[in-house]
């Protein structure tokens, strides 16, 4: 039973494997052609982990496990409660970590720098969640709490962001300046975000464990 879990969700992952894709290459455009540095790098990865969190509650909302929509509502509003619980912690969070980043005298005028990638990536998230949640009917078998699963992977992100900003940094101050140094930021932030397109996530496998 397990491997057969993880056949289906390796399949139906494999599905939307370049919102990632998109991503990294936003960044590395950044990087290459519009000198972008750690600030830049740290407000885009904010910004997708608040479309990860938003766009994970919608597809529980609409998540159909085979079900007709109201016979799953009272699990729906439950993960719908722990998820604006959950979420508004991690944002919380996030902002903290960009006003320790990020002066925040200078943060709107940055921000402004990135707005068209900023629009660019979350129509991006958009267009994946109506062509390959709702177009493909992939809704229809979705599974509510499955559909919670990338609240673990922004988890990593955010332990990933601070890693580099809060640790790495400082004791290696020249990287901030170090083309190499934002670079292998991405490159670290998109193999995070590969695995979890790919394999989902491992909580989705912990629970199939249980049950087999």
């Amino acid at each position: 039973m397990t491997k057969n879990l993880f056949a289906v969700v390796a399949q139906k992952s494999q599905q939307s494997p370049w919102l990632p894709v998109l991503s990294v290459l936003i960044s590395l455009f950044g990087i290459v052609f519009l000198e972008w540095d750690f600030q830049y790098l740290i407000i885009l990865f904010v910004w997708e982990v608040v479309l990860m969190l938003a766009f994970a509650l919608i597809r529980m909302i609409f998540a159909m496990n085979a079900q007709a929509f109201f016979k799953t509502i009272l699990e729906k509003l439950f993960y719908l409660g722990l998820g604006v619980f959950i979420g508004g912690f991690f944002l919380v969070f996030s902002v903290m970590f960009m006003t320790e980043s990020i002066q925040t005298d200078i943060f709107f005028a940055e921000i402004r720098k990135i707005s068209d990638q900023i629009y660019l990536l979350t129509f991006g998230y958009i267009t994946s969640l109506v062509l390959n949640y709702f177009g493909t009917g992939k809704y229809k078998d979705a599974v509510p709490m499955f559909e919670m699963a990338p609240f673990i992977h922004v988890l990593v992100i955010l332990a990933v962001l601070q890693g580099f900003t809060g640790h790495l940094l400082p004791s290696f101050p020249h990287l901030d300046q170090a083309l190499w140094g934002v670079v292998a930021l991405v490159l670290v932030k998109f193999f995070v975000d590969l695995l979890f397109a790919f394999l989902q996530n491992p909580f989705i496998f912990a629970v199939s464990r249980r049950r087999s």
